[in-house]
């Protein structure tokens, strides 16, 4: 076994490939090889960026569309709350005014009323007194013939 080994070793060492030198023939044809497979990589990648970004870009916009989607629909449920509550404070603000108007007009006009009233009372007793003054002399003027 230690024998086949050390043949196996032997030969290895003096194998042609070991000893030879690469020509420029050679070196170019490795360096042709290499731009090949470069180029090539270079546009799998160019393509794999393009699929990429693509995919990165739908993506983007589906969420986007779908963000805005739930902003509208929560927006629409806010302003159907919104013109709840303000139809609730415009009611409540028209009451506000009535009863205001209510208080303030209310005793206005029961006071204008009773002084309609006694400017009638007035006037009537002006004229009630102005006719017994008008009967006290006419009395007066008459003789007593009875």
């Amino acid at each position: 076994m230690k024998n086949l080994i050390l043949l196996l070793a032997g030969m290895l060492l003096f194998v042609t490939p070991a000893f030879s030198e690469l020509s420029n023939s050679d070196l170019q044809r490795i360096r042709e090889i290499v731009q090949i497979e470069v180029s090539g990589t270079e546009q799998r990648l160019r393509l794999e960026i393009t699929a990429s970004e693509q995919r990165l870009r739908a993506e983007m916009t589906a969420a986007i569309t779908a963000s805005e989607k739930r902003m509208k629909e929560h927006g629409d449920i806010n302003m159907d709350g919104l013109d709840k509550r303000v139809n609730i404070l415009a009611a409540l603000l028209i009451g506000i005014f009535a009863l205001i108007v209510v208080a303030i007009g209310l005793p206005q006009l029961i006071v204008a009323y009773k002084q309609r009233g006694q400017e009638e009372l007035r006037t009537e007793l002006k004229a009630l007194r102005a006719e017994i003054e008008h009967l006290k002399q006419r009395d007066k003027a008459q003789p007593e013939s009875l």
